[in-house]
């Protein structure tokens, strides 16, 4: 950590020194004359508060990301996004292909369980994702990504106890015929130096003097990250993506705006959710297996022994219309509607080897979702601004598991029986919100502002599951019937403050009550309880500042959150399988630091920080992990006191780019970005197997353009030493003390070269 420390504190001091030593060359005007003469920073537009506002306005702490910025990174899938948002962290999980569980300062969501909602939502062109499934999209065509810290629930629909990742596209541009392709190939130094590609198209075309259509389309293939020493037909470890958006924007008066919008996307193989063994104990099962393909299990290791098929595909995609009017007087009325739809099909070998202890594990998931909001805001600049709104939103959800093995029985089961383990599982949910809401603005002075919201939210959820054993000689669980229902009612706000010390800075502070609806427990124990629902209460202040003629940005904000009844995950070695619970509490506390400098003509930095002290404040009855010491009978232990998961202390991402003509026609750039995080732990428990050390990934490219930017070339490296650091560590749940773990697109040394045209 003090590693990290100093690195922090050195990169703080370049960005400040660096620009004030070329702000002292700058000479003095009005406010509007520096930003033009000195070429500093311009207004940063974000939707935040459900309207077009400059970054540094927003009395909200946030992280914004270009589609530059993802493009000169060579970012285009969710699991990257951590790279330029130190407040936020990434799980990926093999039981939920596609889905990717954001936190935010520490919170997040610890299952992917499609009964419980995200504890950070995802919203795409203002549709809120109900499930983290139904919002995977490669980032094709991005306007810019926006990392809203702490509660969010009061303008974006479906609750957002613990921040918010709201993504927007490009939209059509009316009387603008235009388009790019973009074309990148690396190789990864996973087992086998697999191949990397994605192929990408957008073009814009008039179709009359007030409408647009906008198309896009992209092609991913990633090699097999893992390999399996076992050759298994049918099975499919690489991956293969295709994605397709096509939008209409429609101006028929200067008053309305009619946005209509579909996307597909459908995905298959394995990609990031194979694994491999990280611990097997001598005694293990697996252990002879491993010694005669020659896997050694470790920290590094990226081998396999699937010995059941392996694959997995999915489908998912939606329509929706937004539709905008503006009246006389300057209110405009916005209506959102939206459906979407994500339906998978995955098969998986459960113990993870070619000893058949569960082999099968058959999921079929089909998630439906329908929104409405309705939104009246007020013009701008008066002395009440204010937003009011209606919400609906109505979810189903089907699953079926089918999970099957030879219990390590070398013979066939008896007649009669079709394995020796095994469980059927079937599941369906609906779920409807209604809410309303409401926030206003209270500009008292010209220096200061007030800010209140308030929220109702009416949840209602039905559950009907059976779990049947009928054809294994041993059930894997408990066979019943549920058929449970819940409803909840909350109120949710906030209020806040903010006030402009200078004409470029201004401190804010705000208090805010947040809620997280309740859900089920889709084990196969037909008694599992009822999840209560989330509620967090966070507080905020910070400071928001542009200084040196406009030439270096420099926010920072403290908070300090504390979440009832939080919504967690468990082993439970008594089922088998994960179950649902509420901790007690929890505490999220920590501070983050945004800034951006300009200290020399071409150059620019952009430097990151984040600190979470994130831990379970009353947690009793967590599960204990494989032979922990201090294991109460009943398999329970106090978590209290313990860290949440996967999340570090620290976290710094630094970015340098120093862009140059070299002719009148071509520039020639350069960039590195250092992303640093201290260790963290995955397991609640704090199990000492599942521990990730802390480290520090490199990228770096250099490239060619034209000064218009019509051509461009790159040479690329991620993660350019090679750390191979996991993306998951867990238990064996078929041989108790062994340890596997999961690694992604950022494990491995990438290098590549990407190759971009605009017409």
């Amino acid at each position: 950590m003090k590693g990290i420390l100093s690195s922090a504190s050195a990169m703080a001091t370049v960005l400040v020194l660096s620009a004030a030593a070329h702000a002292q060359e700058s000479s003095a005007g009005s406010a509007r004359e520096v930003e033009s003469d000195s070429g500093g920073f311009g207004e940063i537009i974000v939707t935040a508060q459900k309207r077009a506002e400059n970054l540094q306005s927003v009395p909200i702490s946030a992280t914004v990301v270009s589609s530059d910025q993802l493009a000169s990174r060579q970012i285009f899938d969710p699991s990257q996004l951590q790279l330029v948002a130190p407040s936020l962290q990434v799980k990926s999980f093999n039981a939920a292909m596609g889905a990717s569980n954001f936190s935010i300062r520490g919170v997040g969501t610890l299952s992917f369980s499609n009964t419980i909602e995200s504890s950070v939502t995802s919203v795409i062109d203002g549709v809120v994702m109900g499930s983290p499934v139904l919002g995977f999209m490669n980032y094709l065509d991005l306007a810019q990504i926006e990392v809203l810290n702490g509660p969010q629930g009061m303008l974006f629909g479906k609750n957002a106890s613990a921040g918010l990742v709201n993504i927007t596209t490009r939209r059509p541009e009316i009387g603008r015929f235009e388009g790019s392709l973009l074309g990148e190939a690396a190789s990864t130094a996973s087992p086998g130096r697999g191949l990397l590609y994605r192929l990408q198209g957008v073009i814009n075309v008039p179709v009359s003097e007030n409408a647009a259509l906008r198309i896009s389309g992209s092609q991913t293939h990633t090699d097999p990250i893992m390999k399996n020493l076992v050759d298994v037909p049918g099975s499919d470890y690489g991956q293969d993506q295709t994605s397709l958006r096509a939008k209409l924007l429609w101006e028929p008066t200067p008053e309305l705006s009619i946005f209509i919008a579909g996307d597909y996307a459908h995905s298959k193989g394995v990609g990031s959710g194979g694994s491999a063994d990280r611990i097997v104990r001598p005694t293990s099962l697996f252990a002879a297996e491993n010694a005669e393909l020659g896997i050694v299990a470790g920290p590094k290791n990226a081998y396999s022994s699937y010995g059941a098929p392996t694959v997995a595909s999915f489908d998912v995609g939606g329509l929706q219309a937004n539709i905008d009017y503006e009246f006389a007087g300057g209110h405009t009325l916005t209506s959102i509607t939206a459906w979407r739809k994500f339906k998978a099909d995955n098969l998986f070998d459960s113990d993870k080897h070619r000893v058949d202890i569960l082999d099968t594990n058959h999921q079929l998931t089909d998630v439906r979702q329908f929104t409405e909001e309705l939104r009246l805001a007020s013009p701008t600049g008066g002395f009440l601004e204010y937003q009011l709104g209606l919400y609906y939103y109505w979810s189903g959800s089907d699953s079926s598991i089918t999970a099957s093995g030879a219990f390590g029985e070398t013979e066939a089961p008896p007649p009669g029986y079709d394995a020796w383990l095994g469980i059927i599982s079937i599941g369906e949910m609906t779920s409807k919100s209604y809410a309303g809401f409401g926030q206003a603005t209270l500009n008292l002075t010209d220096r200061a502002r007030l800010t209140f919201g308030g929220r109702y939210t009416y949840d209602k959820l039905k559950l009907n599951s059976i779990s049947d054993d009928t054809g294994f000689v041993f059930p894997l669980g408990v066979p019943g019937e549920r058929a449970q229902s819940v409803s909840e009612e909350n109120f949710s706000w906030r209020i806040g403050g903010q006030y402009d010390v200078a004409d470029d800075a201004m401190v804010y502070a705000s208090v805010a009550r947040g809620y997280k609806g309740p859900g089920f427990n889709l084990s196969i124990d037909p008694n599992a309880p009822l999840i209560k629902p989330e509620i967090p209460t966070s507080y905020e202040a910070g400071l928001k500042s542009m200084l040196l003629d406009r030439r270096l940005i420099f926010n920072i904000s403290a908070y300090t959150s504390k979440f009832k009844d939080f919504q967690a995950q468990a082993f439970d070695a008594a089922s088998n399988g994960y179950v649902l619970l509420n901790a007690g509490a929890l505490k999220s506390r920590g501070f983050e630091i945004e800034a951006s400098a300009l200290p020399a003509e071409g150059l620019t930095l952009n430097l990151g920080v984040s600190y979470v002290d994130a831990f379970f404040s009353d947690f009793q009855f967590d599960r204990c992990y494989p032979f922990q010491p201090d294991c109460r009978a009943n398999g329970t232990t106090d978590s209290s006191g313990n860290n949440l998961p996967n999340v570090p202390k620290w976290t710094i991402s630094f970015t340098g780019r120093y862009e140059t003509p070299v002719s009148e026609n071509l520039a020639v750039f350069l960039q590195g970005a250092l992303y640093s995080r201290t260790k963290s732990n995955f397991s609640s428990t704090e199990d000492p197997n599942t521990v990730l050390p802390g480290y520090s990934q490199l990228d770096a490219s250099i490239g060619l353009k034209q000064i218009d930017d019509r051509y461009k070339v790159t040479l690329f490296c991620r993660n350019c030493f090679d750390e191979r650091q996991p993306t998951f560590i867990n238990s064996n749940s078929q041989s108790r003390g062994d340890y596997y773990h999961m690694f992604g697109l950022n494990s491995f040394r990438t290098i590549g070269l990407s190759l971009e045209g605009r017409f």
